[in-house]
């Protein structure tokens, strides 16, 4: 277990490289310092003019949101700098909190777009959050793959030819695909969803037509479709702290005045539902890192944190699983308290925690350092 000398995270993320010691997500950072964005910009200024007023006055291009603080950053850029008509596409959540309802419904009325936004099917949901749970050891399989075959499929549906999606999540965090592009054409390679379909119909609970919605188009299809998916992030320098505070002068609004996490070290990443951060959760029992480190890395590579006090703060946070996200899981799945902990269990990496008689599952490792 090797951590990056400038950030806090762990070469146990998959498909992490490291270079001298240093993560790729820390030296892609970096490059951001000397690239040239005043090109990059025109780039995207002539791809926005290929397709501007081409449906008339209809929609330049479609952007896939969530509602999130990057949507916002993104809606901003695309609407209000790029002066693009964009239509907005969304994956709705299982269970909202109301400030991530807010924020959702901010967008549109504070940039003026139309959204349409997919409602997941609740009794497909059920089943495969708790299969996902069992199976693979990530429950939101199903909503994750809807996130990103949605907007391409309905974009093809609609004849819309430009689609942005925010981050390059391999480039920009690190992962096995991470040379820097701006094509968004190979998006479901990121490893965002795990690449499981014929797992799902074993015990036929769960037909092919149930999960059509989220069978991704394949690259030939969106070639043949003219559909052009990029990654804002390419054009764009990207920081989520930075996008977290242009989001607030267009009225997005943190989660603290609702809800207070447990697990985390603040209060505008993924705030729109409280069971999907189960997922985010199981990145620490399998890869001994979760959201804590993650944040806390960016805020390294910002130069808003120093690593010692970054240190402090995920070894206080990451390890803590909040209890409405259990309540919450566990009350939309019909599983038990019990049954939950049990699954959880099986997740635990004996490489990097031992448990005790009694159940409890402790470190072997130090954060920033690794196994003692």
């Amino acid at each position: 277990m090797e951590y990056c000398k400038k950030c806090v995270m762990p070469n146990t993320r998959p498909g992490l490289k490291f270079e001298n010691g240093i993560c790729t997500a820390c030296i892609n950072y970096e490059k951001q310092k000397t690239t040239n964005w005043e090109k990059r910009f025109e780039e995207l200024k002539s791809l926005c003019e290929k397709y501007r007023g081409t449906n008339g006055n209809g929609y330049d291009c479609a952007i896939a949101i969530s509602g999130g603080k990057d949507s916002h950053f993104q809606v901003y850029y695309v609407k209000e700098v790029l002066k693009m008509n964009p239509l907005l596409l969304s994956v709705s959540n299982i269970d909202w909190t109301e400030t991530g309802r807010k924020n959702f419904e901010n967008i549109s009325e504070n940039f003026g777009c139309d959204v349409i936004s997919f409602n997941p099917n609740r009794k497909v949901a059920k089943i495969l959050f708790r299969k996902a749970f069992e199976k693979i050891g990530s429950p939101t399989w199903y909503v994750d793959a809807l996130i990103y075959a949605f907007p391409i499929k309905m974009a093809i549906q609609l004849g819309i030819k430009l689609l942005f999606y925010g981050e390059d999540v391999n480039y920009v965090y690190g992962g096995k695909y991470d040379s820097e592009k701006a094509s968004a054409k190979e998006i479901m390679l990121n490893d965002v969803v795990k690449p499981v379909w014929k797992e799902w119909f074993e015990d036929n609970q769960l037909t092919e037509k149930d999960l059509e919605s989220v069978r991704m188009p394949t690259k030939e299809d969106i070639e043949k479709s003219e559909l052009e998916p990029v990654y804002l992030s390419y054009f764009v320098p990207w920081d989520s702290h930075h996008n977290f505070e242009v989001a607030k002068r267009w009225g997005f609004k943190q989660l603290l005045h609702e809800y207070q996490r447990e697990g985390t070290i603040e209060e505008y990443n993924q705030i729109d539902s409280i069971g999907y951060l189960l997922n985010q959760f199981m990145k620490y029992p399998k890869y001994a890192h979760s959201s804590a480190t993650e944040i806390g890395s960016r805020w390294i590579r910002a130069g808003t944190k120093t690593r010692e006090e970054v240190v402090k703060l995920v070894e206080e946070y990451d390890k803590n699983l909040d209890q409405g996200i259990i309540e919450k899981f566990c009350l939309f799945t019909g599983m038990t308290i019990p049954e939950f902990w049990k699954i959880l269990d099986k997740w635990y990496n004996p490489e990097f925690f031992e448990q005790d008689k009694d159940g409890v599952w402790h470190e072997k490792f130090r954060v920033g350092k690794g196994i003692e």
